[in-house]
């Protein structure tokens, strides 16, 4: 969660720096456009290396365990 508003804050910024030679007022109102488009595009790099990184787990946690295993020799 701090990643995404650090990323909201830092997009708001440079959104109001690119926008202020058209004016003040234009660059008010283009700031939280700017920060709501980091902010998705840092939730989606967040999304993409988690479910990349449990992608890398999954294939260890579907292997059976050994009580499993005995117990369906066992029947």
């Amino acid at each position: 969660m701090a990643l995404l508003l650090v990323a909201a804050l830092l997009g708001g910024f440079m959104t109001f720096a690119v926008f202020l030679p058209f004016g003040v007022l234009t660059a008010l109102l283009a700031a939280p456009f700017g920060g709501s488009l980091f902010t998705l595009m840092a939730g989606v790099l967040l999304a993409y290396l988690r479910t990349r990184a449990e992608r890398r787990v999954e294939p260890a946690a579907n292997m059976p365990s050994a009580a499993h295993v005995t117990r369906s020799a066992t029947l």
